[in-house]
């Protein structure tokens, strides 16, 4: 009977630690993603995904802790590629009114869907798209006082309202942007895209830093298009001074199998930018993004 009664007890103490434990590592486990989550709410883009890109250098560590610092929890938990709400300074009785900030830059994206490489999300399968570029854009951007607007509209969603094909996607784009186009006089209107190449054609390295090649593709068959090609050249001049070969020139579109238009009659400011292609990763895109912004603002700041 003592034995039988010596086992009963050490038995219950032993449930007793293992509750406590268990009640400790949840508590904690609470703790500290509501204090991480915290931490990383507070970041923007590029800088998320500046952390993605070293911490899926360093070895994989599987510990509890790192867990909490891989890809895959960022992304589903704190990373939200969302437009900013510019805030307006509170006018006080008798001060003069400050005038609103008006956006510059409109960016759209009539393939939507392009994605690419997902080298370091491949585990986890999730794939930067042309979205994504736009949003570090408009970081990058913003670090220059350039106010961006972002189109939040799907082309996907026309697409399927109209019962439209892939083909017509330029139509459904147009729908998109047209208005707002004309509602607001904004300097420059980028639609962002992928090319679908070999990487040897989309890849550039200079001075140790890898870089996505760019390609502006102006339709030649609208009347004016001459304005486009005149800004197409005029940024891609601007962008080989900042990082020889960083684009692979200017593609002039017209003749059969071509839209031929691109949505650019609708405003000599818009510009069609392929952002590297399918092969890419994000840290390409990321160098050449932030290079992007920099000769933005020169465009900008000299009003050509």
């Amino acid at each position: 009977m003592r034995r039988k009664f010596k086992f009963k007890k050490s038995k219950t103490f032993i449930f007793k630690v293992l509750f406590f434990f268990l009640l400790s590592y949840i508590v904690f486990s609470f703790m500290y993603r509501l204090l991480y989550k915290n931490y990383f709410t507070k970041l923007n883009n590029k800088e998320l995904v500046d952390y993605i890109i070293k911490e899926n250098i360093r070895e994989e560590n599987t510990s509890f802790f790192q867990t909490y610092f891989q890809p895959n929890y960022i992304l589903k938990h704190t990373i939200a590629f969302e437009t900013k709400e510019l805030e307006l300074p509170v006018i006080k009785e008798n001060e003069v009114p400050i005038a609103p900030i008006i956006p510059s830059v409109y960016i759209y994206s009539t393939h939507e869907k392009e994605e690419y490489s997902n080298k370091y999300f491949e585990n986890y399968n999730i794939s930067p798209t042309v979205i994504t570029a736009s949003y570090i854009l408009k970081d990058y951007l913003e670090d220059y006082n350039i106010a961006s607007v972002i189109e939040e509209g799907s082309v996907t969603d026309i697409l399927k309202q109209n019962n439209w094909s892939y083909a017509r996607s330029y139509d459904a784009s147009k729908i998109l942007i047209e208005n707002k186009i004309k509602e607001q006089d904004y300097k420059l209107i980028i639609d962002l895209h992928r090319d679908a190449i070999p990487l040897n054609y989309t890849l550039l390295e200079y001075n140790e830093k890898k870089y996505a090649k760019i390609l502006f593709v102006v339709g030649a068959e609208h009347e004016g298009y001459e304005q486009n090609l005149a800004l197409a050249n005029t940024l891609n001049d601007l962008l080989n001074k900042e990082v020889p070969n960083i684009t692979r020139g200017i593609s002039k579109k017209s003749g059969t199998g071509v839209n031929g238009i691109y949505n650019q009659n609708l405003s000599p400011k818009s510009v069609l930018i392929e952002l590297g292609g399918q092969y890419n990763e994000i840290e390409e895109l990321n160098n050449t993004i932030e290079v992007l912004a920099k000769v933005i603002l020169t465009y900008l700041e000299g009003d050509i």
